[in-house]
């Protein structure tokens, strides 16, 4: 949890030293909040005027979420996705690597059978923050 969340999450708090907090962070911590799932505590006690700011953004997030799991749900009802998914664990990664790579990490859970709704937030996190960071070494 970031500074901004552990200050939301005290009892008392200055609604409008919050909303700077808020105005100063970059995006990709107001995201972070998303992904890790307290934004909707830092939303709550801002102003009523200042929570546009956060709302706008967490639909966005929202509906990109609901994208890659619609996506993820075609896959997996494909009938060639459940044969691989009976088989052994190395045919099922060949597969995922040459077909979906995009979506390994996500694909590999459902296999383990402990793909949650986080995950797709921490996906959707990954995706627009972790793309700056492809370094050549």
């Amino acid at each position: 949890m970031n500074k901004v969340g552990k200050f939301a999450a005290n009892d008392t708090v200055d609604d409008l030293e919050l909303m700077n907090m808020v105005f100063e962070l970059p995006e990709k911590d107001k995201m972070l909040m998303w992904s890790e799932g307290y934004i909707d505590v830092v939303i709550e006690k801002l102003p009523e005027y200042a929570r546009d700011v956060l709302e706008k953004r967490k639909d966005k997030w929202e509906n990109t979420k609901a994208y890659y799991e619609k996506k993820i749900d075609e896959i997996i009802s494909q009938e060639e996705f459940k044969l691989m998914q009976k088989g052994e664990r190395k045919e099922f990664a060949f597969f995922v690597m040459e077909r979906y790579p995009e979506y390994q990490s996500l694909l590999f859970l459902v296999y383990d059978g402990n793909l949650k709704d986080d995950d797709f937030r921490k996906f959707v996190y990954r995706r627009r923050q972790g793309a700056r960071k492809k370094y050549l070494h």
